[in-house]
């Protein structure tokens, strides 16, 4: 890929002096903001494209090798007055842009390209191209087929890399058909995956390492109405660049529905908090807006000065208490009452009852407790045998696993997956209620509501 093929296709720029139009970002630009970037340079195509201060570490490293063909100048670099009208892109929360206060103040003309939730911090803007979709960059990429822009390899593939960054790789519940669409096109115009993995793939700084180590042993399960949320606790001696990723790493290894990474920084001059969620009903974007942050459902943060860590913690606990925390529990979808079988009738008697009741397995009862489960897979392996003259008891599964009601139904659907059955009883203490089994999960886990 050459260099100079960044340059490419551009629109020449307005003659120095004239009123010229800027694109800017949030500030820790991730590899979304930077994709458009170079996506909207290529629709404004006589637009500065403008750096924060700060950006992420997968940035830096990205920059490391293409700040030359990327252009980017700094905000220091240019008149501000002349400056007619600002491109937002991948933002419009102010509190992330106050690096440009005084650009935004002085164009006469904003536009914001943004994916994000409405916040009461948003600016104003003339124009405003927002939807909900799983990376910003989508949008950018569909109105450029739609102008008929057509992109070359580089920018093909830092626009690819900032969907895939995103969207966990097209695999978070935020991806939508759009961006799927968008990061197709993108590949058919020549973005290369090999540079996306490069990329995508993470490396720790000395500090990240630090930090990990520091929170790891600091890591607490936190259950709030049956769902698990992971708080883990930790302190660096400076400001970590791109602490996210680290609390990303928690989470992976954890397997929590959410993580609230809580970090002190400069002695504990500053708190920061990085949520991340890997469910519906854990909107951590919803839940650090009240605390003074915001982001996406699954993506936020906040942070916090004159507090400390266990100050911040406390609040996050209190708020989560009353947060409306709603996941799909097995008692949404068990059946109930549950049909049941006696130890002591013949397979081929419990053969019938599962033929007539149309399921494929039943919990058995010994004076009303139960006892086990018969399957109709116990059943065929006793008649390949002929042995269908015996009692459920002498092929049912024995000590049955069993959920409660007020569990969320990703824990079943976890259990069944690591003990391989087909069904569970639920149980309110000792009483079983109802059965939760394969095909009712099957059905929710394709269900479009």
């Amino acid at each position: 890929m050459s260099p100079n093929k960044w340059l490419t296709n551009r629109v020449p720029r307005r003659p120095k002096g004239e009123n010229m139009r800027a694109i800017i970002t949030h500030a820790n630009a991730d590899l979304d903001a930077l994709a458009c970037l170079v996506l909207a340079r290529r629709l404004y195509g006589d637009a500065i494209c403008l750096r924060n201060h700060t950006v992420s570490m997968p940035v830096r490293r990205f920059l490391a090798l293409h700040k030359d063909e990327l252009d980017l100048k700094r905000v220091s670099d240019i008149d501000i007055s002349t400056i007619e009208e600002v491109i937002v892109v991948d933002v419009r929360d102010g509190r992330r842009l106050d690096e440009y206060s005084e650009l935004l103040e002085s164009a006469s003309r904003v536009v914001v390209w943004d994916h994000h939730p409405a916040t009461e911090h948003d600016i104003d803007a003339g124009e405003t191209h927002i939807e909900p979709v799983g990376a910003c960059a989508t949008l950018l990429c569909e109105r450029l087929r739609e102008e008929g822009i057509e992109l070359n390899e580089a920018e093909a593939t830092v626009a690819l890399l900032g969907i895939y960054a995103d969207t966990g790789s097209l695999s978070f519940d935020a991806t939508s058909p759009r961006d799927v669409e968008a990061a197709a096109h993108l590949l058919r115009a020549g973005g290369k995956l090999s540079v996306v993995n490069r990329y995508m793939q993470q490396r720790f700084t000395p500090e990240q390492q630090e930090l990990l180590v520091s929170m790891m042993p600091n890591t607490e399960e936190y259950t709030v109405k049956a769902v698990d949320i992971a708080i883990a606790k930790g302190e660096a001696r400076r400001y970590v660049r791109s602490a996210a990723e680290v609390v990303d790493d928690i989470m992976r290894l954890g397997g929590h529905d959410a993580i609230f990474g809580v970090i002190g920084f400069d002695k504990g001059k500053r708190v920061q908090v990085v949520g991340r969620s890997r469910v519906p009903y854990v909107n951590v974007g919803q839940i650090l807006s009240q605390m003074g942050g915001g982001g996406h459902a699954g993506a936020a943060a906040a942070t916090f000065k004159k507090q400390t860590i266990d100050e911040v913690v406390a609040s996050l606990k209190e708020l989560l208490e009353t947060s409306e925390l709603q996941p799909t529990r097995v008692s949404d979808l068990m059946s109930s009452p549950v049909e049941t079988i006696a130890r002591d009738i013949s397979l081929a008697e419990a053969l019938e009852l599962l033929e007539r009741w149309h399921v494929t397995g039943a919990p058995v009862l010994r004076d009303g407790e139960l006892e086990g489960i018969i399957s109709r897979r116990d059943i065929d392996r006793a008649a390949e045998g002929d042995k269908l003259d015996l009692p459920v008891a002498s092929h049912m599964s024995h000590n049955p696993v069993v959920i409660a009601p007020d569990e969320p139904i990703e824990d079943a659907l976890e259990q069944m997956t690591q003990q391989d059955i087909g069904r569970m009883p639920v149980c309110d203490g000792q009483r079983m209620v109802g059965i939760i089994s394969r095909s009712d999960i099957l059905r929710r886990l394709y269900s479009e509501h």
